[in-house]
């Protein structure tokens, strides 16, 4: 009797990229309006509005924000994959190393990004 794996279901690289460009646009989506229900306690006046800027300074929105440019690198990046396979079809021979490319140029561009946006809450920063 031979076994079957439970999750006998195989993922593939591009099944990978189009979650990820979802889910991410969908993440800038929230965070979208996320910032215009922020920007429009402006509105309410100042006090309103320094109240609502208390919420948001703190360590874990700020590892939120940089999960948040995480992702709007990767979304852009990926973009940029998808429009050349669009309008240049042969690049899809290049499927496979241009996603690699893109999650590789992300984890590169975020290390420099993260260092900069935690270093306020670093102890190597200064507030």
């Amino acid at each position: 009797m031979t076994r079957r794996p439970i999750f006998a279901y195989r993922i593939s690289w591009s099944q990978l990229a189009w979650l990820g460009h979802r889910l991410s646009g969908i993440g800038v989506l929230v965070y979208l309006f996320m910032h215009i229900v922020e920007n429009a306690t402006l509105a309410l006046g100042p006090d309103v509005y320094n109240v609502t800027q208390t919420f948001f300074r703190n360590l874990p929105v700020r590892l939120g924000e940089i999960v948040l440019m995480a992702a709007l690198v990767y979304h852009s990046l990926n973009g940029l994959r998808v429009i050349a396979m669009d309008f240049w079809p042969s690049t899809t021979v290049w499927y496979r190393p241009l996603t690699y490319g893109v999650i590789i140029a992300t984890a590169l561009a975020m290390i420099p990004l993260g260092l900069i946006m935690i270093t306020p809450y670093a102890p190597w920063g200064g507030r």
